[in-house]
């Protein structure tokens, strides 16, 4: 799954909740189920949640809704 398709879809399950949704996404790197392709080094998981989830905030990507499954 792409990041910003994971991304959409845990904002969508954790509607309003910044923290629980950056978490969630930071939880399913550690466990493979996203790869990140750049920035490899010096963010962690968390860190690295919360800069695509303020970049989602702000180019509006979030809110569109994530590929069927």
């Amino acid at each position: 799954m792409k990041q910003r398709d994971k991304m959409r879809k845990l904002f969508q399950r954790h509607p309003g909740n910044e923290e629980h949704t950056i978490q969630a996404y930071a939880d399913a790197e550690e466990r493979g189920e996203v790869p990140r392709n750049s920035d490899l080094r010096g963010l962690t998981a968390r860190d690295y949640a919360a800069r695509l989830f303020a970049d989602g905030i702000a180019k509006g990507w979030i809110h569109e809704p994530p590929p069927a499954a």
